[in-house]
């Protein structure tokens, strides 16, 4: 494993309050208690981060296209209100002047004097689309705060390996914890 600091090792750097370039230098030298086991449940543990952050930053991505949906929507509808409330004397392409019939038409057939497209859509027409947008944006917020508390138990679970790896090592059975020659005892 590389010792660069990875945006892993920047996040576990924020929780822990060590310098990411030692906590990238920690994990892959095993620390102070490189067991199997350590090793293993480390292994583990940066593997799901890296799944969980790459579903985070899939919802995020989600998310960001459905408010840019919901914007669309919203402009378009503003835009329709606008548009709407004009009286064009001519065609906004050509020029062409919008005869009094056409005018005659829009009123009583709801028929749109410059192109004679069908304005008679209903307000829960016009409205679905923002429903549906609002919808879709509502679950993916949802979904990338779901993949973000995950990746956040992600990175808590792993700072605590960081922790055991920090720990001095430990003392196997039989072994003076001080490090000086045990006393003879044998008087």
């Amino acid at each position: 494993m590389s010792t660069r600091p990875s945006p892993m090792h920047e996040r576990l750097s924020t929780i822990t309050g060590m310098p990411a370039q030692a906590v990238a230098r920690l994990l892959a030298s095993g620390g102070n208690s490189p067991t199997p086991d350590l090793r293993r449940r480390i292994t583990e543990a940066e593997r799901k981060w890296d799944r969980l952050d790459q579903l985070h930053r899939s919802a995020r991505n989600r998310r960001q296209a459905d408010e840019r949906s919901l914007n669309d929507s919203t402009e378009r509808d503003v835009a329709r209100v606008l548009f709407h409330g004009l009286e064009p004397h001519s065609c906004p392409r050509c020029d062409t002047p919008i005869s009094e019939q056409r005018r005659r038409e829009e009123r009583e057939n709801h028929r749109c004097a410059v192109c004679t497209s069908d304005l008679s859509a209903t307000a829960s027409e016009v409205a679905e689309p923002e429903i549906a947008a609002r919808l879709r944006l509502a679950a993916s917020e949802a979904a990338e705060t779901t993949a973000l508390a995950r990746l956040r138990g992600a990175e808590v679970a792993l700072a605590e390996l960081v922790a055991e790896l920090t720990e001095p090592p430990r003392p196997r059975s039989g072994d003076n914890p001080t490090g000086t020659p045990a006393p003879d005892r044998r008087r």
